[in-house]
């Protein structure tokens, strides 16, 4: 199901034009993932990165250019990684975590995988801001974003910039994470 979670979400960014689509890069192994993160990695992040090694760079691409949902691009395994390293500690996060789509300003969206507490969930990241939980997991995760694409929550402008309806977007992040806390 992930599998096409993932499909649907880049179907959806294609139905938008959205150039990211043809310069998305291809995947890469577990074997390269183990190499960068220097562990092992869960399965979901094996197959998002599987899917997508990020954005090939071209002349005059702009950051929108980029982006596969509003302000947030498709990370390489390299630029992950690098985030990793240079992020502090963080307590939301806890000591395994792997970033999947970040923003020029270092925002990004980061699976949780603690294997000491058995927690998974996909984490949001904004410089400034304390760390939230997102989604329960990245499926969960793909699917806001593929309602916000449907709803119109994410769209391109009159000129042409993609564009989220912020307050929505976060509302329906919320929603999801405390529709499963009931479950």
């Amino acid at each position: 199901m992930l599998e096409e979670r993932i499909q649907d979400l880049w179907a959806q960014a294609e139905r938008l034009g959205r150039p990211v689509v043809a310069h998305r890069k291809p995947g890469v192994s577990i074997d390269t993932l183990e190499q960068y993160f220097g562990r092992s990695v869960p399965p979901e992040v094996a197959l998002w990165f599987g899917w997508c090694n990020g954005v090939a760079y071209h002349p005059n691409q702009t950051q929108d250019d980029a982006a596969l949902v509003p302000g947030y691009e498709p990370l390489a395994v390299e630029e992950a990684a690098s985030l990793q390293d240079e992020h502090p500690a963080d307590h939301i996060l806890g000591a395994r975590w792997f970033p999947i789509l970040g923003t020029g300003g270092g925002d990004f969206y980061a699976v949780i995988d603690d294997t000491e507490s058995s927690r998974r969930a996909v984490a949001s990241v904004t410089i400034g801001e304390p760390t939230r939980i997102a989604a329960n997991s990245l499926e969960d995760l793909l699917d806001v974003f593929i309602d916000c694409f449907l709803s119109g929550i994410f769209h391109n402008d009159s000129d042409g910039f993609f564009q989220a309806d912020d307050e929505r977007w976060i509302e329906l992040e919320e929603r999801a994470v405390s529709n499963r806390r009931r479950m």
